[in-house]
């Protein structure tokens, strides 16, 4: 089962975003009048949520659950995302993809994913550059999934396989 990294933006309308450890966009949705049960469920046939991204500080009780539900870590900001900020990252990375944003929140939601992967981008280049380097790039998802998961070294990771 894939890794991926969740933004959620909660409230009576649930947006949010799902991004695999490349970066791509697996799905991005809102949900109206929808509990936490519900949401869980939506989500969980995607994949193995590892990070839940959220936009604001402190976390909401919704993500820390949502979270819990998953076995993932939570990533947050050090202040809010402000909006121009939100707007700008979640613009910048649909510009070559064929996906609307629908509400504010799905933005939000999808800024939330965007900065939890960009919270883990050091640690991925890292991952990347030492595959190329012994030349198993080919190794790249495995390596991420396994150090992301098992939160254990890149060369352990390696060994493993």
């Amino acid at each position: 089962m894939e890794s991926l990294i969740l933004g959620i933006d909660p409230g009576s309308t649930i947006g949010f975003a799902v991004l695999d450890l490349d970066g791509k966009l697996i799905k991005l949705e809102s949900l109206r009048n929808c509990d936490l049960n519900k949401a869980v469920s939506k989500i969980n046939g995607l994949g193995k949520i590892i990070a839940v991204g959220t936009d604001v500080k402190p976390v909401p009780k919704f993500v820390g659950k949502f979270a819990s539900n998953f076995g993932a870590k939570v990533i947050e900001p050090k202040d809010d995302l402000q909006f121009k900020y939100k707007q700008k990252v979640t613009k910048e990375f649909l510009k070559d993809k064929k996906v609307r944003i629908k509400n504010k929140h799905e933005m939000d939601a999808l800024a939330a994913a965007l900065f939890a992967f960009k919270h883990y981008q050091p640690l991925f280049n890292k991952i990347n550059n030492h595959l190329n380097q012994i030349n198993k790039g080919y190794l790249n998802k495995e390596i991420k999934n396994s150090v992301l998961r098992k939160e254990i070294p890149i060369k352990r990771a390696i060994e493993e396989l």
